[in-house]
């Protein structure tokens, strides 16, 4: 029905003028990596006999690998192909700087990479009939780039499904590189202040979320839920951001029931200019948001041997008015800097460094009963890559291709105070009566490595190998004393020396049958965890030996499949277990991020690990006059790490009567997205997307906690060919959500519909590089919006709204 659905759609889209578009040192297991690689490999083999097939005749494909001048790959370039005697078939290329376009027809066709920073490419390649072309491309990088954030959504098969481009991440004014995922269908962020948005992934959140910033593993550094890992880079130093809606990112990590990875300001290519700048200036209105951020980078020595990047961002806010006249506290102080040097091993080789840090001062939580007095960051790196060209077709014997190896260092101090909250004053109706002084210290360090090898192998095989570890330390104390008289009311161990360690074996497997692309990968991770001291309550309910080991095995495969040549379909079914993290396992009756509510949350050191399986349909289709993509999953979460409520005593008297402790329960979860993309004409282009998410707790019999309601978006942007200006019009809506889990604090919210405009005007000068301004209004009509999993205000009871109208304007130079 599928294939005859597609046939349809190609007839119809004949009708239409053809307008081209292109859119461990502790693990004990090592033997455990054979056995791993050669399950791999026996799952794939089995499912290619299954999908073995011969090309339709006529037809070929083409395989295009695209590098910089040093044989570094080029992620996210847009590569279209163009036979003589049809329409244009385009994609995107992956993390190793490759694509694979077709079938189409056989005989001459026009191929065109076209990429931010780079000389768009056009070449003249011939398709040979029942053939795979191999084609290498050096891009040169262009002489000035003003930079953006890519936003990609990946497939289960790691290939771009969903891209958010910069004036779309522009126009939602990000202060918090969390902000951005809204763009995304079928992601969102949860505000408590005005940085620390917690990203969520169809219902998922906390580290149920991978979050890897340069390939390390980072963690929140807060036992109550203020920050993310995300808040910890300054969007200004984002370069692009990766999200994986589900169990297939086994090679980034562990646990990832889905998955962000992030990359900052990348090196210069070899050929770059010894010096070059960009600076960014901004402003919001409402917001009284103000932003600087500069890059400083250029290649030295012969043939750039050596390359290096600095960058620095600084930014600040204020309170902000909500679209009914309510003034929401969100004042913070930011300023990060971040440095790489890069130096060429051989021919093909490069070792580099890197060094990060972050500070944050004053950061309003109206969704906590704290604020945050600072967060700083540290993140220390090295790491060794070896790009080679891919083999020939053909090839008969194993050859490894690239190699990366990397070690790390993550570290979060935190503290947080209530010196600006109500209970810093006197209250005769509130136990205690007499003002408090509240100081909670927390802080993580994370140590890690990482090793990986794709190897191109015989009978078009390609594999990659590896494995990675990481070790997390957590602690966290808490004081409470009087304002009046400086006396100590209590003293409360939350984590103490509590530790995390995973280390973890994978192996993927991906190879062509015919039109068929099939991706197999399977890991393995031996966990430990223990903590060097509890609280006395804590040792009460579990004993004194809270230690635990475990064996975790993961698994994911994908079959893509073209229907014709505009229709492709594409498979993916995979299961992952996630180990209970530090708070779910050892916290005593602290904060957490997992629900709405500001109430005390107990650890469980006997909880098991849970596991995600999900299985996943994407559709999508590629015409001259539209674009189409959709996504169904279906997924099950057996032992799902959820809160229940308790009959256990609170530990500070302000908070909440009921206290809740973390279980194990099950939940099943399905849904998908809709993305339609239309160029009416050459100058404007129409896009909308559609996410639906249903969620029930099996466990509890209730709805899952924190499910985002139904989201729609429609945008119309304005842009002539070779035009420097562009004017964007975009419109959000959500539906009502009162499917909510009450036992647990969640309420129901209302829908609502906000509007947005931007444009922009690009100045080029030969000589001194180009400028780009933007202006724009972020809801426009001023309205009253709360999004559904915004967090409670910890004494108002209230939800905390999102900024009214907010006007902006950018200004980006490069020198």
């Amino acid at each position: 029905m599928l294939r005859s659905f597609a046939l349809a759609g190609e007839r119809a889209s004949r009708a239409l003028s053809p307008v081209a578009t292109a859119t461990a040192a502790r693990c004990r297991r090592l033997s455990h990596v054979t056995f791993v690689t050669a399950l791999a490999l026996a799952t794939s083999g089995l499912t290619a006999s299954a999908l073995r097939a011969q090309g339709p005749t006529g037809q070929g494909w083409l395989d295009i690998t695209l590098v910089t001048g040093a044989r570094e790959p080029v992620a996210g370039a847009i590569v279209s192909l163009t036979p003589a005697a049809r329409g244009p078939v385009a994609g995107q290329s992956d993390e190793r700087g490759r694509l694979t376009l077709g079938p189409v027809a056989a005989g001459r066709a026009a191929v065109q990479v076209r990429r931010l920073g780079f000389v768009t490419h056009d070449t003249a390649v011939l398709i040979a009939a029942g053939d795979t072309l191999r084609l290498t491309v050096s891009l040169v990088e262009s002489a000035q780039s003003l930079g953006e954030i890519r936003i990609v959504s990946l497939r289960g098969d790691l290939t771009p499904e969903q891209r958010v481009d910069r004036e779309q991440i522009a126009a939602s004014v990000p202060h918090d590189a969390s902000e951005v995922l809204r763009q995304l269908p079928g992601t969102d962020a949860m505000r408590r202040g005005a940085l620390g948005l917690d990203p969520v992934v169809r219902g998922l959140r906390d580290t149920q979320l991978g979050v890897y910033v340069d390939a390390a593993r980072t963690l929140p550094g807060g036992p109550a839920g203020m920050d993310t890992p995300l808040s910890h880079v300054d969007p200004a130093h984002v370069q692009s951001m990766e999200v994986i809606t589900g169990p297939y990112a086994l090679t980034w990590g562990a646990g990832n029931l889905s998955a962000i990875r992030v990359v900052t300001n990348a090196l210069p290519s070899a050929n770059a200019a010894p010096v070059a700048a960009r600076l960014t200036s901004g402003y919001d209105g409402n917001l009284g948001a103000s932003e600087f951020a500069g890059v400083l980078e250029g290649a030295l020595g012969r043939e750039g041997r050596v390359r290096y990047i600095t960058s620095g961002a600084w930014r600040e806010g204020s309170d902000y008015t909500a679209g009914d006249g309510t003034t929401v506290a969100s004042g913070f102080r930011s300023a990060e800097g971040r440095a790489k040097v890069g130096v060429r091993t051989g021919t093909n080789g490069l070792f580099s460094v890197m060094g990060a840090f972050q500070g944050q001062r004053d950061i309003d939580y109206p969704g906590r009963p704290l604020d945050a007095s600072y967060f700083d960051t540290y993140h220390l790196q090295a790491e060794w890559a070896l790009r080679r060209a891919p083999a020939a077709a053909g090839a008969s014997a194993f050859r490894v291709r690239d190699v990366d190896v990397m070690a790390y260092v993550y570290d979060v101090d935190h503290l947080m105070d209530n010196d600006d909250k109500p209970t810093a004053l006197p209250n005769p109706n509130r136990m205690p009566p007499f003002a408090t002084k509240i100081n909670t210290w927390s802080g993580v360090q994370v140590r890690g490595a990482r090793a990986t090898a794709r190897i191109d192998a015989p009978a078009g095989w390609a594999l990659e190998v590896g494995g990675d570890v990481y070790d997390a330390d957590h602690e966290a104390r808490r004081e409470v004393d009087r304002r009046d008289n400086g006396l100590p009311v209590r003293r409360d161990l939350i984590w103490g020396g509590a530790r995390i360690m995973d280390a973890g074996l994978f192996t993927r497997a991906e190879r062509s049958f015919g039109s068929a692309r099939v991706a197999t990968t399977v890991r393995v991770d031996v966990v430990e965890a223990d903590a060097d001291s509890t609280s006395a309550f804590f040792a009460q309910q579990y004993g004194s030996d809270v230690s635990s080991s475990e064996v975790n095995w993961s698994g994911a495969a994908t079959v893509r499949v073209p229907i014709t040549q505009r229709w492709a379909i594409t498979g993916g079914l995979g299961s992952v277990v996630r180990t209970a993290e530090a708070n779910e396992r050892f916290s005593d009756r602290a904060a957490a991020k997992r629900a709405q509510t500001n109430a005390e949350f107990m650890g469980d050191p006997t909880l098991k690990p849970e596991r995600s399986t999900q299985a996943d349909l994407w559709l999508e289709a590629q015409y001259p006059k539209f674009a189409v993509q959709f996504n169904a999953f279906v997924r099950r979460l057996d032992d799902y790490i959820t809160i229940a409520p308790t009959n256990l005593p609170k530990a500070q008297p302000g908070s909440p009567n009921t206290v809740f402790r973390f279980v194990n329960g099950r939940a099943d979860y399905h849904g998908g997205e809709l993305v339609l993309t239309s160029p009416i004409t050459s100058a404007v282009t129409l896009g909308g997307s559609l996410a639906y998410l249903h969620g029930d707790d099996v466990t509890l019999d209730e709805p899952a906690l924190g499910v985002t309601p139904l989201r729609a978006d429609l945008r119309a942007r304005l842009e002539p060919v070779a035009s420097r200006w562009f004017v964007e019009a975009a419109t959000h809506m959500a539906g009502e959500q009162t499917r909510v889990a009450t036992t647990r604090g969640e309420r129901a919210t209302a829908g609502w519909t906000t509007v947005d405009l931007q444009a922009g005007y690009r100045l080029r000068a030969a000589t001194r590089g180009e400028m780009l301004l933007r202006v724009g209004v972020r809801n426009l009509f001023d309205r009253s919006v709360v999004q559904h999993l915004t967090a409670i205000d910890a004494f108002t009871g209230g939800r905390i709204q999102e900024p009214g109208r907010v006007l902006f304007a950018r200004v980006t130079v490069g020198i």
